[in-house]
């Protein structure tokens, strides 16, 4: 277990005009006499350790949790909370959709496009950086938003990385950073957990309820899928469709939950994933199905594939089962691997299984932004977005 942070360096909820040398306020004050009430009740009733708890709680703004890590933190309490980042773009997602209006930057660079399906006000908040890929958060940003408490969450189990980097921003900045397991059969515990901290619990549950529906009714489907009968699929990433992931990667996860076999033979890149490999294997693994970048927003080789007469012998292309992943706000399977992969799994296995999962991917979507991101979507916008991945959709351009 990791020691408990004392966060010196930073304290939310503690000082106020007090710290200011201008006395203590009225509010205080109260808030004081009645932590000490409830000290004097708890000391007669022999229970110190309780007593500690509410003295954390009503003086200082400061309860004690113990994270998906089994770390033992001192974080400020909900009402303390005012400002909120995160170490990537995944835990990003969570944040957006449980408590908006709180986020004091952005782990990611959202344009024009993304920014029309997202809470409104995100366009407002600083970039402050990501661990992603090795990138850096910037640490004097963090102390200049006044950032209060941050979020770890991972799309798989934790791991002694994500301990690292939490403990070092911690030592860094002062700041406490929670870890969360976003594991595909954990995201409704992952939101009730954040909801407790935030006091956002009926949120919280509205959320855990939706995706813990969408993961028990897509995973119920896809166990009825024998083995020898699930689609081999091939994931086209990057500007010529030559880079992929096999499937130990956590970016393939929302297709193998999704019904899916992955047919890429190769090794795995670690981090950010996308191994490079040759047509030559493509053609040799010859998939069935082949799910690409778009070409527009993401860059991808999707229009590349179905017109270049190099990829023209591949099943996949033959049959026309050449799609686009959806992009907006986020990518559906990846990019980041966080609760945006709920979408991803209904879309994937009503791809793949349409006889047996059975459903409108454009009402999905629209249910999708209205209840995760409080976003409604006309038909027109859910169309927009799912593109050119689904085939009843006609293929145009909206």
């Amino acid at each position: 277990m990791a020691s408990e942070q004392t966060n010196e360096a930073k304290q939310p909820g503690v000082g106020g005009a007090a710290a200011n040398g201008q006395g203590i306020t009225r509010r205080k004050f109260i808030e004081c006499a009645g932590a000490l009430a409830a000290l004097s009740a708890l000391a007669d009733s022999g229970s110190s350790l309780v007593g500690c708890q509410v003295a954390d709680r009503l003086i200082m703004h400061t309860q004690t949790i113990v994270d998906d890590a089994g770390r033992e933190l001192q974080i400020p309490t909900a009402d303390a909370i005012q400002s909120i980042f995160f170490t990537s773009s995944l835990a990003q997602v969570y944040i957006v959709a449980l408590i908006p209006e709180k986020l004091g930057g952005t782990a990611s660079k959202f344009d024009e496009q993304e920014l029309e399906y997202l809470p409104e006000g995100i366009e407002k908040l600083p970039y402050m950086g990501t661990l992603h890929n090795n990138d850096e958060i910037d640490r004097e940003a963090l102390l200049c938003e006044d950032i209060d408490i941050m979020f770890s969450i991972s799309g798989v189990g934790l791991t002694t990385q994500n301990i690292s980097e939490a403990e070092e921003i911690q030592a860094q900045t002062g700041i406490p950073v929670v870890l969360v397991d976003g594991s595909f059969d954990k995201v409704g515990k992952a939101f009730r957990f954040l909801g407790d901290i935030l006091d956002r619990k009926a949120r919280a549950e509205e959320l855990a309820q939706y995706v813990d529906r969408i993961y028990a009714e897509v995973s119920s489907v896809v166990k009825t899928i024998p083995l020898k009968d699930r689609i081999p699929v091939y994931y086209a990433e990057g500007p010529e469709g030559l880079q992929t992931e096999p499937e130990t990667s956590q970016h393939m996860l929302a297709f193998l939950e999704a019904g899916a076999t992955c047919v890429a033979d190769c090794e795995e890149t670690y981090g950010g994933g996308m191994t490079d490999v040759s047509l030559e294997q493509v053609l040799k693994w010859d998939p069935e199905v082949i799910i690409a970048w778009d070409s527009e927003i993401r860059g991808g080789a999707y229009d590349d594939i179905l017109t270049n007469k190099n990829w023209a012998d591949i099943k996949a292309v033959k049959t026309g089962r050449v799609y686009a992943m959806p992009n907006l706000p986020w990518a559906w399977c990846d990019r980041p691997p966080g609760v945006n992969r709920i979408m991803g799994l209904q879309w994937i296995c009503n791809l793949l299984y349409p006889d047996v999962y059975n459903i409108d991917i454009i009402e999905r979507t629209q249910e999708f932004f209205d209840v995760m991101l409080g976003v409604e979507l006309t038909r027109e916008q859910a169309l927009k977005v799912v593109g050119d991945s689904y085939p009843p959709v006609p293929r145009v351009k909206l």
